[in-house]
């Protein structure tokens, strides 16, 4: 069966590819997917139609794939698609992050505590002077002036 129809499959596939490895793969994908499912396989039509319609669909599968790849590698190769999907951070850059941020939790810890709950309601939270304030039952002013120590303290122990 497979010399019977092997290099017709092959003419036939060809068009459809455009190329002569792709086509003899498509046809030897067929014909193994055949062996594979031999015992469960029930064609409805004669083998030879059969065989065409597999290979047609193969064919038209693989070159929609090539299209969609062919795509995606023009988009990839687009700067502004590279920008939403920016390259993973290095092990390095990871580690020295990591060592940045065990510094700033143990210069935060050193702080007073009042000190560190405004950095905390500023920075953690996002929270307004204003709501600070009025969480902490100080004056805006107050938040000021502790988010001024707190800064001033950091920079004396992260220098």
């Amino acid at each position: 069966m497979f010399k019977a129809h092997y290099a017709a499959l092959c003419r036939f596939a060809h068009p459809f590819v455009r190329s002569t490895d792709a086509a003899e793969d498509i046809v030897q994908d067929v014909f193994a997917a055949l062996w594979a499912t031999r015992h469960s396989v029930a064609i409805g039509t004669s083998l030879r139609a059969y065989l065409y319609a597999a290979v047609r669909n193969r064919a038209l599968n693989n070159r929609r794939h090539q299209t969609v790849a062919a795509e995606w590698a023009l988009d990839e190769a687009n700067d502004d698609v590279r920008a939403l999907h920016p390259a993973p951070p290095q092990p390095d850059h990871a580690l020295a992050r990591a060592e940045l941020d065990s510094q700033l939790d143990a210069a935060l810890q050193a702080l007073p505590e009042r000190c560190r709950l405004v950095m905390r309601l500023r920075w953690q939270e996002e929270l307004s002077y204003a709501e600070i304030a009025e969480a902490m039952g100080i004056s805006v002013k107050g938040v000021e002036k502790q988010l001024a120590r707190g800064l001033q303290a950091l920079r004396e122990r992260l220098a």
